[in-house]
């Protein structure tokens, strides 16, 4: 009976979940993370959710798994040692960047530094006009030359950046075919076949970028896949990418720089899958894990991407979902600056040493100690019970370095500190949704993570949002994502032109020609004869706009007077305003065409008059003061389903807090779903 695998690496957790798609039924398990090894963590954890379900590992037909190896290596600064082959004359460019500053007023700010030093930054007299023509030819003596000087030098990766090479990509085939013929062992990225539209920084930063991960990624699926073989797990690996959907293994090692956010990406997913089941389909996703709190806005139903995306301070070209991070989660450590204030991240225990409760030599106070002193987590609650939790060593954590430098008891301390928190984390969700022209109220926060619903009440009230909405597997959510995705592959082209000047037949060619580009890669992944999604947006501005919007283009015949009319009323929702009177123009063309592999769907239950009973009850401290509240586990919770507050929801993956006076209902999916909080002053 073929079954399905979601594999989430988190920080502090890997998270699995088993899938049959016959009956329906999902296991979950959680493990530690091993950030020296990730690939050790996902083997065990495999072994032991199919040991604990009674699988044979022979049953599964789909593995797919959320990684963030390529983003990790990013952000570290420890890739592989990288050469970049480029036209003479724009070797800087990685450095130069854009003329704009990263931060307006700070005059002492400096730009990221490029991945490649410029030492390894070579030039190569060719040159392709904007149009495709070639004016100059590569040079075979010189690319001899060049080949030599990598040989030399022993790198492990190179990348290959042309200007126009997107109008044609004739010179970087060539060239990347030489050093591949040369240098067997040495990886290859052409900046053509990973962006391609106009912009040589954004094109040539991504391709720095996939070969700089390259070689490490290629390591560890490599050595992931061995470890599954050798576990008897036949069925193929695929990874989540950046764009929402899935691919092999084969294409993540080739294509690496697409996984940059495959780790938060399938919480999104499972949140637009969520708002599609729901009245209103407006929906925050709010991820809090142990490091990290990951933020998206999903509109009807559907995700939103991002442009101009940066990763590390340097751009990144790829069709990315739009998620912003801030250095807020569970692991996150409490510390006083040097003007005296309470500050909460962005520097984090991870998985090793952990927060002080978990005992493994952590000593500093995290979010997740700051919980446990309030009783909102208890010593039981986590994994379950399985893992154990050292009360007193947060308590002293908090007092050592927060509660007695700033004369507070530890509750102040703790409670100062998720207030710290929760500001960062709210100040997160304007950003996507005040600044981008979203009202929040007009959303239903979607909490998750392992410790996402601990702050959701809280997060919901500062925001004015009346509804919070925990999913019924919250800290497993993102790797439920995962079994929720398809295939997909997306297509960018540059094509400038004014929309009125534009013909429909040739806008609908390109259209085409892109969605057959797409198709193929799909085909090479998989046999699969499934149906195919394909969606179509153009991206446009108005003339003489530097920034471009992209508008969704329904399927069908193209009329020129709908498409102004749909960006238009776009750039009106986005930035207030519309000029109906100024021509607009084309910029690119964009494609997406997903291949259904029949993902996993919300399941639905049927209410029950059955009122759920507490079995016990504990102090928990709320707005300064100590409340008794009922404890419940999650699954006493079923559809239908009502409990007032205050209240604590446990489960093996998080716990949810339901402040006092607040109303909790469990809808026909068995998600909780939260009204609003109305005590100790905060409203909504």
């Amino acid at each position: 009976m073929a079954q399905r695998i979601g594999i989430d690496t988190g920080g502090t957790f890997t998270d699995l979940v088993v899938f049959d798609p016959v009956s329906g039924r999902l296991g979950f398990h959680k493990v530690n993370s091993t950030p020296h090894d990730p690939s050790r963590a996902i083997v065990d954890g495999a072994c032991e959710i199919c040991d604990r379900s009674n699988t044979e590992r022979s049953a599964f037909d789909l593995l797919v798994h959320g990684t963030t190896v390529a983003t990790n290596t990013v952000l570290q600064r420890s890739g592989s040692k990288v050469a970049f082959i480029t036209t003479r004359g724009f070797r800087d460019v990685l450095h130069i960047q854009r003329q704009d500053r990263p931060r307006l007023y700070d005059l002492r700010c400096r730009r990221a530094a490029p991945l490649i030093s410029r030492a390894f930054r070579l030039e190569i007299d060719e040159r392709i006009q904007f149009d495709g023509s070639v004016v100059q030819p590569v040079d075979p003596a010189e690319l001899d030359q060049v080949v030599d000087w990598l040989r030399r030098e022993k790198v492990d990766a190179v990348a290959v950046g042309f200007l126009h090479s997107y109008a044609n990509p004739a010179h970087e085939i060539e060239v990347g075919r030489a050093v591949a013929s040369a240098l067997p062992e040495v990886t290859v990225s052409l900046s053509h076949e990973l962006v391609g539209e106009h912009g040589e920084y954004e094109r040539f930063s991504t391709c720095a970028m996939n070969a700089y991960v390259q070689p490490i990624m290629r390591r560890y699926l490599d050595q992931l896949d061995e470890g599954l073989q050798q576990n008897e797990f036949g069925a193929p690996l695929f990874v989540m990418k950046s764009n929402g959907g899935v691919m092999s293994a084969e294409v993540a090692g080739l294509r690496c720089v697409e996984t940059m956010l495959s780790g938060p990406a399938g919480g999104v997913v499972a949140g637009a899958a969520i708002a599609r089941d729901h009245p209103c389909h407006n929906m925050i996703t709010a991820d809090m894990g142990g490091t990290s709190f990951d933020v998206s806005v999903i509109r009807d139903g559907q995700v939103s991407f991002a442009r101009d995306v940066e990763m590390g301070g340097l751009a990144l070209g790829v069709p990315m979902l739009d998620i912003h991070t801030v250095g807020a989660g569970g692991g996150s450590i409490g510390w006083i600056d040097a003007g005296g204030s309470l500050r909460v991240g962005p520097r984090s225990a991870g998985a090793r040493p952990g927060p002080a409760c978990y005992g493994l030599g952590g000593d500093e106070p995290t979010v997740t100690d700051a919980n446990l002193v309030l009783g909102r987590l208890s010593a039981t609650s986590l994994l379950g019970g399985e893992m154990k939790i050292d009360v007193e060593a947060a308590r002293r954590a908090i007092n050592d370095r927060l509660a007695a430098p700033l004369g507070l008891s530890i509750e102040q301390a703790a409670e100062g500190m998720i207030r710290v928190v929760n500001a960062t984390m709210t100040a997160a969700i304007r950003k996507l949704t005040v600044e981008r022209g979203h009202d929040p109220r007009d959303f239903v926060l979607c909490p998750f993570g392992g410790a996402g619903p601990l702050h959701g009440a809280e997060l919901a009230a500062e925001l004015g949002i009346r509804e919070t909405l925990v999913p019924f597997a919250p800290g497993l959510n993102s790797a439920i994502g995962l079994l929720m995705s398809n295939l997909r592959e997306d297509r960018l082209r540059t094509h400038v032109q004014r929309l009125d000047r534009a013909s429909p037949d040739e806008l609908a060619t390109i259209f085409s020609d892109l969605k057959t580009d797409a198709e193929k890669r799909l085909r090479l992944t998989t046999t699969s004869e499934s149906r195919l999604i394909v969606r179509r947006a153009l991206g446009q501005r108005y003339l003489g706009q530097r920034y471009e919007l992209s508008v969704a283009v329904d399927d069908g015949p193209l009329r020129v007077d709908q498409l102004a009319e749909d960006f238009h009323r776009e750039h009106e929702r986005m930035y207030g305003h519309a000029r109906r009177n100024q021509p607009i123009e084309i910029s690119s063309v964009w494609v997406s065409v997903e291949m259904d592999l029949k993902p996993l769907t919300l399941s639905a239950g049927y209410p029950t008059q059955h009122a759920p009973e507490s079995r016990r009850t504990r102090a928990v401290y709320f707005a300064g003061s100590e409340h008794e509240s009922a404890v419940y586990p999650r699954g006493d919770l079923e559809p239908g389903a009502t409990i007032e507050g205050p209240a604590i929801i446990e489960q093996l993956d998080s716990t949810t807090v339901l402040w006092p006076g607040q109303r909790l209902d469990v809808d026909r999916h068995a998600q909780l779903v939260l009204g609003p909080l109305q005590f100790g002053g905060a409203a909504s």
